[in-house]
């Protein structure tokens, strides 16, 4: 290149001209572009680099939850795997003892003890597998289905009425009038839930009586309600069995918190 005064030969690198001593327009020009170029390549490189170190972090962070899923995945399946094999074995230990199993269900039946029932037929799986003509338990089917519905009830009614703080116990209404639901669709409409299906229809009309007049004392024992509040209660829509449901428990929280004013 030449020198833009003189007109001599001169590098990109000189900033003046040796022969003239002017500066070199385009030397200077040069310069600040390098320095521009230099400024850019260093913003660029920074934030390359700062992406890499957020993309690293985040890898890192995600393979750390996906080792973690995966591992929960695995426990979930071998406890599952567990559980499935415990039941396997107590309902095969019920079918190698089965007469002692039965004559336990009768005598808890003698007593309308439900809730042991539901409890007994939970541990050795007896509601585990369809039964069929070889299943000595076949008969009891029915009882078991009321009774495991039963002890819903009796479990959400007796945690309300017994505890020390009723008041704190409110949001079990809605779980108990759900199992109600449950519960009274067995007692009242037998054949829509196919309680007749298999089984013992003597057992199962059995179970049935027993559960209703079980689920009245309840209610009358421990949330005043009288007999012929009961009749009623038996025809209430979910709606309102629900609406009764809460005016009762107020009545019962009123009631103890009166109590323990007085004392």
């Amino acid at each position: 290149m030449n020198c833009a005064h003189c007109g001599a030969p001169i590098s990109l690198e000189e900033k003046y001209c040796p022969h003239c001593g002017q500066p070199n327009i385009q030397a200077v020009r040069h310069s600040e572009d390098m320095e521009h170029y230099n400024r850019e390549f260093e913003n660029t490189r920074r934030g390359v680099l700062g992406t890499l170190r957020a993309y690293k972090g985040i890898t890192a962070r995600l393979i750390i939850f996906i080792i973690a899923v995966i591992f929960m995945i695995i426990a979930f399946c071998l406890m599952n795997g567990s559980y499935s094999i415990h039941r396997n074995r107590m309902h095969r230990y019920a079918l190698d003892h089965s007469a002692e199993i039965l004559a336990q269900v009768d005598e808890y039946m003698e007593h309308k003890d439900y809730v042991s029932i539901a409890n007994y037929a939970d541990h050795y799986a007896l509601n585990l597998y369809s039964y069929g003509k070889d299943d000595p338990f076949e008969k009891y089917y029915p009882v078991f289905r009321i009774a495991a519905n039963y002890a819903g009830v009796y479990t959400d009614l007796m945690s309300i009425a017994t505890s020390e703080e009723p008041s704190e116990e409110k949001s079990r209404l809605d779980i108990l009038n759900s199992d109600l639901k449950y519960v009274y669709d067995y007692i009242y409409n037998p054949e829509e839930k196919n309680v007749y299906d298999h089984g013992d229809p003597e057992l199962a009309d059995r179970a049935i009586a027993d559960a209703e007049e079980l689920i009245d004392a309840l209610f009358i024992r421990y949330y005043r309600f009288t007999p012929e509040e009961m009749e009623q209660f038996h025809t209430l829509s979910d709606a309102r069995r629900s609406v009764v449901l809460e005016d009762k428990f107020n009545e019962l929280v009123l009631e103890r918190e009166g109590a323990d004013q007085n004392e």
